[in-house]
């Protein structure tokens, strides 16, 4: 089932990448290098495994939905880079604020400017600028590889998403070999095979769900074993970055899984339309979050020494309580364009 030509599974999934991205900054917090060890620590690199690929899979979904429709330059920067745009303009001085008001050093933020310290979370939001800014230019490729029939696009398609993927992961492994902190609006172009992959498989989705769901758990199980040896020999976090290969793995075949119903109904549907308020839940989880570990470190201390149910409990508590927030603000009328 689809509403409107939009396959609803997808909208689920992006639903779930909004409570995967709260794990991450989650669990992270049981995830110390050079710690590598205790329950909490293998609680949360569980965790960090199964929730990792959530900012991939925002940026497949963004592909999905954003290339391949029939709209002018003009028309297509009218309607989303200005958006962006206001909520840079508001979402990052409230977020300084925050910092400050919570005693943090606000100096070593905005020192790191240029690296993308001073965005904290909104790093994505600039990320979607800069692969927005291209989306005419992918539009016009996409129109020459479907020129000669759906055979000939798949490869095509296939070929180049698997190219940029290629180029996104050296990009990553070279910046982690050699500690290199790039110019921070430069990072999205490594972004771009999971961009058009969204649209690849979204129009040539695959026929059966198994297979892709299957290399999301061997992915996910060979991602947690990968980092606790990782930790264990002193090599840090370079499997959970988001275009380490088996993120890669596990981001694609996670979207491919949904892709492949082809559309759902029931309650998974109403789940799905959630899907208009993730944007808002991203942008205001960490003030939530904060407030809530807070609220638990004060009233139930023992629930954040045990991070197997620490991390649920509080993923979902944020979630709903981010929801809540965004839709409020959505009722007034100087706070709706805010989320």
């Amino acid at each position: 089932m689809t509403t409107k030509g939009r396959n609803t599974t997808v909208d689920v999934l992006r639903v779930l990448a909004g409570l995967m991205v709260i794990g991450i900054h989650t669990s992270g917090e049981y995830v110390l290098e050079g710690v590598a060890e205790g329950a909490n620590f293998i609680a949360g690199l569980c965790w960090e495994a199964v929730v990792q690929p959530a900012v991939p899979i925002f940026a497949i979904i963004s592909g999905a939905f954003v290339l391949g429709r029939n709209e002018t330059w003009g028309d297509f920067y009218r309607k989303r880079i200005p958006r962006l745009l206001v909520l840079l303009a508001f979402w990052l001085p409230f977020y300084w604020l925050w910092l400050w008001l919570k005693g943090d050093d606000i100096g070593s933020y905005l020192a790191g400017f240029w690296q993308g310290r001073s965005f904290v979370h909104l790093w994505y939001v600039v990320m979607l600028l800069g692969l927005y800014a291209v989306v005419p230019l992918l539009n016009e490729i996409i129109r020459r590889c479907e020129a000669d029939g759906e055979k000939a696009a798949r490869k095509r398609l296939w070929t180049l998403s698997t190219i940029l993927l290629l180029l996104g992961i050296l990009s990553n492994t070279y910046d982690y070999i050699l500690g290199y902190n790039r110019f921070f609006p430069f990072l999205w172009p490594d972004y771009l095979g999971y961009f058009l992959v969204g649209y690849t498989l979204k129009s040539h989705a695959p026929q059966r769900s198994l297979p892709a769901l299957s290399l999301y758990g061997l992915s996910t199980i060979s991602l947690f074993f990968a980092s606790r040896y990782a930790f264990e020999h002193g090599e840090g976090l370079y499997f959970y970055r988001n275009l380490s290969p088996l993120i890669v793995l596990s981001a694609i075949s996670l979207f491919a899984f949904f892709v492949s119903w082809g559309g759902c109904g029931g309650k998974l549907a109403r789940i799905g339309k959630m899907q208009g308020d993730i944007l808002g839940i991203y942008l205001v989880h960490i003030a939530v979050l904060n407030v809530v570990t807070k609220i638990l470190v004060l009233t139930t201390p023992s629930l954040m020494q045990c991070a197997w149910l620490n991390i649920p409990i509080r993923v979902g508590l944020v979630f709903f309580v981010s929801w809540g927030v965004v839709r409020l603000m959505k009722r007034l009328p100087i706070c709706r364009y805010l989320v």
